[in-house]
């Protein structure tokens, strides 16, 4: 997979969301790393390669990671669990998410942040086991899709 097999690929982080989006493929290339979003992700109005004028959700989309490094992903960071019969809450033991485990995952996407003066990237999801925070380095950050066939979730 390379960039030129995308219609559109943009840079613009603060006009997408991935929030409900299920990252169901992960590709290693020589450029980077491409998660992969058989059922899309969300394009804001606001994105400039948009001509809408609404949030659209794209077909079949992919994020890349250029010079992308999977640093780590753990499940259950910072998560507490509070019972009724308990009003303290308890803290989940922190589960370490490997590289391996990671290539053969299917999570749904809460939320990314992107710090490009960090070059970081980082991804809260959920999955069958619970909440989970993944972390890459990357020097660049691109949003790839075709179309955007139809209305986001939040239109």
């Amino acid at each position: 997979m390379e960039r030129k097999d995308w219609r559109f690929c943009s840079q613009e982080d603060e006009t997408i969301s991935l929030h409900d989006c299920v990252m169901d493929g992960v590709n290693w290339a020589e450029s980077g790393i491409w998660l992969s979003f058989e059922n899309g992700f969300n394009v804001t109005k606001d994105n400039s390669l948009n001509p809408t004028g609404r949030h659209r959700l794209t077909g079949k989309a992919a994020v890349f990671l250029s010079n992308g490094v999977y640093l780590e992903g753990a499940w259950n960071r910072n998560c507490t669990m509070q019972t009724p019969s308990d009003p303290e809450p308890i803290l989940l033991q922190e589960t370490p998410i490997p590289q391996e485990q990671f290539a053969d995952w299917s999570p749904e996407v809460l939320d990314f942040t992107w710090e490009p003066e960090n070059q970081r990237f980082s991804i809260d999801a959920v999955d069958h086991i619970g909440f989970c925070e993944i972390n890459f380095s990357c020097t660049e950050l691109w949003f790839c899709w075709n179309e955007l066939p139809e209305d986001a979730w939040f239109q």
